[in-house]
């Protein structure tokens, strides 16, 4: 489930939104002079060095990879340990990986057998099949099940109750319910992926079967391709608990102490063996049938294969992403759980498909020294593909028409989780050479991540393609399948909201600490601050305020630090939220009180002029932090987040 990612939605919020802009396609090896041919033993050739390399140089845990074709299964092997501390091997036949948001498809399929039978339909308004209420905006367009496949629901990013620990996830329908995000695009218009879009497709899978939705699943999907060794259940069955490989994020590293439970299940709750995968990646290179068994007329596979909603840098269609890896056209998905990292790639031309599911990230300095062997496989087995770069300099497009500060559409806009979306703001700069440059807008400085211009508004990165898009009416974006970055109103720029917050947090804080120095000295001089009472009381009264607004500070940095564990998202978060909450309010009428003493303290001429500055200085500070807490939702309402 691509759910904010490696480590933390808060605290990996840049790395995430550059990440989303991709199907895995890094460079991991050269290009030979002719392709090689494809054997179980060439496959070992390319694919074992790099995964040795991940597992020993880069302290990856373990991995599995699998490649088929629509005869039948090539490769499927195990890399390191599915439980370190035991030493048990990973393999492809006996260890179960999280194939996170590769789930989609099951739920993508699931659909459309029921749209096949006529039970359901694409376009119709999704209330008529679930038993509460889904709102349209004025102005907007209903929410239908295509828009769900496509992510054009509009809903924005949700974080509450999407992990738990060990333990059966909360009735599907109940949730969705009381969790249901705000419609952040409501004309359909938008690519924002959206996990919660893809659970409420299961969950009208589930009310119109009649049947629970991991129950459906293993009966019209698993069991009918023999995937003897997968289910959507949670927590796992017991025949299949000791093939669970345990969590990690390093091999040095202890792992989760629990099993992720993942409640919008038809989004990520998937659990497989590498070989089941290939199974499943077989019937979707030979149509939607496996060993003489259907689960989808071919027809509507391929419906859901189809561009639907497609850019230079590739297409979105029903659940399925369509993207250039090592310049071949392929069909997949991915996913990413807090520990599992998986890909699932079929190049359809050739017939060949590729699953790899990595358990944890490893020891790397950045994204290129992750392994990739579906890019390697396209390279080593494929005839070479070019990216038809267009040489001529003059139609490079201006640094005026694609540079600029960009934000992710899948983001938040109602809550706290808001500030994920400033934390993860784009500064795209164009090079001299017309190639594009993206850099974190917190800190804008160094090399930044290079985009390579292969044809004229079409880039290609490390980890994927970004299209400049200006279609003259919603303005222009860059593009990736299934999402959109989008340009940052001035008035949300990191760029200066950064510096303007670091320095107000940095004066409450010196303040703070200055005061009990301050109050020590005119204590030794028997020398009080002011004879006025009043005045004394008001700066008493500007004390407590910085003193709020540094224990709101304070308690983000906390949910900061701890949010690479997504578990900690729920209810039992609701108290210390709330208390938040309020003391970012008290921060928000301190700002208004704070400026009042101040503009008393000048008016008087009380203190000395340095220490009117300084007042002014924390006035100041007092507003931007109200600012932020306000704008942020820091100074918040809502427990649904």
């Amino acid at each position: 489930m691509n759910c904010c990612h490696a480590a933390g939605f808060l605290r990996l919020a840049f790395p995430v939104a550059f990440a989303l802009v991709a199907s895995a396609a890094g460079a991991d090896a050269a290009a030979p002079q002719a392709p090689l041919e494809l054997t179980a033993d060439n496959l070992a050739g390319v694919v074992d060095p790099l995964m040795d390399e991940w597992v020993g140089k880069h302290k990856g845990p373990g991995a599995v990879v699998v490649v088929v074709t629509r005869d039948g299964p090539l490769f499927a092997k195990g890399y390191g340990f599915s439980d370190i501390e035991a030493k048990k091997p990973f393999t492809a036949d006996a260890t179960l990986v999280r194939p996170g948001s590769i789930s989609k498809l099951f739920t993508g399929i699931a659909v459309m057998q029921l749209v096949d039978k006529g039970r359901l339909d694409l376009d119709r308004d999704v209330n008529d099949y679930v038993d509460f209420a889904i709102p349209v905006p004025q102005g907007g367009v209903p929410v239908t099940l295509r828009r769900l496949l496509t992510h054009r629901a509009g809903f924005e990013e949700h974080a509450k109750d999407l992990f738990s620990r060990d333990r059966e996830p909360q009735p599907l329908g109940p949730w969705l319910a009381r969790s249901l995000p705000q419609r952040l695009f409501p004309n359909g218009d938008v690519e924002a992926y959206s996990n919660c879009g893809l659970a409420l497709a299961g969950y009208i899978v589930e009310r119109v079967s009649g049947e629970p939705y991991a129950s459906y699943i293993q009966r019209h999907i698993l069991d009918p391709l023999g995937m003897s060794h997968s289910t959507f259940r949670q927590p796992l069955p017991d025949d299949l608990k000791p093939l669970m490989a345990k969590g990690y994020r390093r091999s040095d590293q202890p792992p989760l102490p629990f099993f992720e439970t993942i409640t919008p299940a038809p989004a990520g709750a998937l659990s497989a063996t590498g070989e089941d995968m290939g199974r499943f990646v077989r019937a979707l290179l030979n149509g939607g049938e496996l060993d003489g068994v259907r689960i989808l007329p071919k027809a509507r596979l391929d419906d859901m294969m189809a561009p639907a909603n497609a850019t230079p840098a590739g297409y979105l269609g029903l659940v399925f992403f369509g993207t250039k890896v090592a310049g071949h056209d392929t069909i997949g998905h991915e996913g990413i759980t807090m520990t599992f990292f998986s890909d699932l790639r079929i190049f359809p031309e050739q017939g060949i498909g590729v699953f790899v599911s990595r358990d944890g990230i490893g020891e790397i300095k950045n994204v290129t020294e992750l392994p990739h062997p579906a890019t390697a496989i396209a390279r080593s087995f494929l005839p070479k593909a070019t990216d038809g770069e267009d040489p001529g300099v003059a139609s490079f497009p201006s640094e005026a028409k694609v540079a600029g500060i960009y934000q992710s559409s899948r983001r938040n806009e109602s809550s706290f989780v808001r500030l994920s979306a400033l934390l993860a703001q784009i500064v795209v700069k164009v090079d001299g050479e017309g190639h594009v440059r993206g850099f974190s807008a917190i800190w804008p400085f160094g090399d930044g991540t290079r985009w390579r211009r292969v044809e004229r508004d079409l880039y290609q990165g490390s980890s994927g393609r970004l299209a400049f898009v200006d279609d003259g009416n919603s303005g222009s974006y860059l593009a990736t399948p299934a999402l959109r970055l989008q340009r940052v109103p001035r008035s949300l720029d990191a760029r200066w909201i950064a510096p303007a917050f670091v320095a107000s947090t940095v004066t409450v804080f010196l303040s703070l600490l200055a005061w009990p120095l301050a109050a020590l000295w005119r204590y030794l001089r028997k020398k009080r601050w002011s004879e006025d009472s009043g005045e004394r009381r008001n700066f008493l009264a500007v004390r407590l305020v910085t003193l709020v607004d540094a224990a709101v500070i304070g308690g983000v940095a906390v949910l900061f630090a701890k949010s690479s564990d997504y578990t900690i998202f729920n209810g039992a978060l609701d108290p210390w939220l709330l208390a938040l909450y309020a003391f970012a309010w008290l921060g928000v009428f301190g700002a208004v009180l704070t400026l009042w003493a101040v503009a008393g303290f000048w008016r008087h001429g009380t203190g000395g002029r340095w220490s009117r500055v300084h007042h002014t200085l924390i006035a100041a500070s007092s507003v931007m932090i109200a600012w932020f807490f306000l704008t942020f939702h820091l100074a918040g309402t809502t427990l649904n987040y």
